[in-house]
């Protein structure tokens, strides 16, 4: 399915379309070429310093092994990439629409204007599925001339996320799963059954047989909600929850649930509720937008770790979190789980096809 760019290669420059945000990058190795209409933005590439507004740009230079081209970040400290020297990574000035940090060869943002001539966008919603948001590995890896690695590794992951996939579509008892988020923005208390498409896509390649359910038609309507989501073996969750060391406590209240060990709905007395932020720096920052956006593969196993655990038992799982536990701790990022010459982020492991695996032991 189409991830929402295409890149062109002629004699003289490589042609990069976004075909979300409408625009037309030039990539060119020597001289800008002349003569070219319909290219908003030209560079020389490879381009030799970065700057960042989008975590997941951190995560694909680091899986190509470009880590130290970057200069600048929107928010150094919310980065969490242990491998970066924080002391040479500057802050950026405010997008302003402008050339402002112009000693910058490129800037990677969530929007294609944010930095007028020297910004990229590439995604930062869940508008497109797993592969898809991955997929945009070969696009950035254009930018520094990596086109032939960035699509060898996003082979080998399309690959094993595929694998996996079909590995889970024989199950004799499908698992029930949604993604859920309370809001109360506004002061309009909101209880919704997320079905974007990478949610959806994610559940249903682990999967899940239901996930397509929609969310009630009234968001405020607790009550139908909570019938919604009842028969559900798992749900994961991306409420913004604030009161670290009791967020469980915190998310039966958000959702209404003031006995849940008395409610005999099944997910809620298994305690299965789970969160995609398990995996952070020492501050607290979740991991999962720089990393786990581009190893869909990995994800893919640490739901189905959940959802169908005698599946791939020597799998450890990376960024989930257990939020029904009894202990919120995530773990940390350190030497002892990602190495910076050997870093599992760019490693693929080779998933085995078991056509008769239907979920029993």
């Amino acid at each position: 399915t189409n991830p929402g760019f295409k890149i062109t290669v002629n004699d003289d420059y490589k042609l990069l379309e976004d075909s979300v945000a409408n625009v037309k990058y030039g990539l060119y190795c020597d001289s800008q070429p002349s003569g070219v209409d319909g290219v908003d933005k030209w560079f020389k590439v490879p381009v030799e310093s970065v700057g960042i507004r989008i975590p997941i740009a951190s995560g694909f230079l680091e899986a190509l092994d470009l880590r130290t081209k970057i200069v600048a970040a929107e928010s150094p400290s919310n980065l969490t990439n242990i491998c970066l020297d924080e002391s040479k990574i500057s802050t950026l000035n405010e997008a302003s629409g402008s050339d402002e940090n112009s000693e910058i060869d490129v800037i990677f943002s969530a929007d294609a204007g944010s930095d007028a001539g020297k910004s990229v966008r590439l995604p930062s919603d869940d508008s497109l599925g797993p592969l898809q948001k991955a997929e945009w590995i070969k696009f950035f890896g254009s930018f520094f001339n990596q086109e032939k690695a960035a699509a060898s590794l996003f082979t080998s992951i399309s690959e094993s996320y595929n694998c996996h996939s079909k590995n889970m579509q024989r199950l004799k008892e499908p698992p029930h799963a949604y993604w859920v988020e309370y809001s109360d923005a506004d002061g309009k208390k909101t209880y919704n059954i997320i079905t974007t498409a990478y949610q959806k896509e994610l559940l249903a390649s682990a999967g899940a047989a239901n996930n397509t359910k929609e969310a009630p038609s009234d968001s405020s309507d607790l009550t139908k909600f909570q019938e919604a989501v009842k028969d559900a073996d798992a749900v994961f969750d991306q409420t913004k929850l604030t009161k670290y060391g009791q967020r469980a406590t915190e998310w039966y209240g958000d959702f209404g649930y003031t006995d849940p060990q008395n409610s005999g709905v099944d997910f809620l007395l298994r305690r299965q509720i789970w969160r995609t932020d398990g995996y952070t720096s020492k501050s607290g920052i979740s991991n999962f937008p720089e990393y786990g956006y581009v190893r869909p593969d990995l994800v893919i196993q640490d739901i189905i770790r959940v959802l169908v655990p005698v599946y791939n038992q020597e799998h450890a799982s990376r960024w989930l979190l257990w939020l029904g536990g009894t202990n919120e701790d995530t773990e940390v990022i350190n030497e002892d789980n990602y190495s910076c010459e050997s870093g599992w982020l760019s490693v693929v492991d080779k998933c085995v096809d078991m056509p008769d695996f239907d979920g029993t032991a």
